[in-house]
């Protein structure tokens, strides 16, 4: 598990995820918490599922548990390589790797909606969360 190997070294793990391992854990419930939700209503290929159901990770799949999920697509948007380079890395196939990434990521983006730390994306977003921490910062400095 790529996980376990890179959260020994602090360095190799900024390299490869873009987050230290404190950001990573601060994440890890958000990530958690939008993957059992999508994963329940829908499956890695991006298909809905009939009923809503429990999502269980089989002890065979390639990336065994939430971290190694995480640091899958954290480390696919990091370094952007070519699917079968990724593939080869977590040990899967290519069609597998495209279908875990285009689940995951959709798990990653509702994670960050849920942790509140989701980027603007384009000037007019960022003017609101610059005014809303002015905001913020005034408040906290009046009291």
């Amino acid at each position: 598990m790529k996980y376990i190997d890179w959260q020994i070294n602090d360095a190799r793990f900024r390299a490869m995820t873009g987050y230290d391992l404190c950001e990573f854990n601060d994440l890890l419930p958000y990530f958690e918490e939008a993957h059992n939700d999508y994963l329940s209503r829908y499956g890695t290929n991006g298909k809905p599922r009939k009923g809503l159901r429990s999502h269980v990770i089989y002890a065979n799949s390639p990336l065994p548990c939430v971290k190694e999920r995480l640091a899958f697509v954290l480390s696919y948007k990091k370094l952007n390589p070519i699917q079968e380079q990724h593939a080869d890395l977590f040990g899967m196939t290519q069609k597998q790797c495209n279908e875990f990434f285009h689940s995951l990521n959709e798990v990653l983006k509702l994670a960050l909606k849920l942790a509140e730390v989701v980027p603007a994306s384009n000037d007019k977003e960022l003017a609101i969360v610059l005014s809303n921490e002015e905001v913020l910062t005034s408040n906290v400095l009046l009291h």
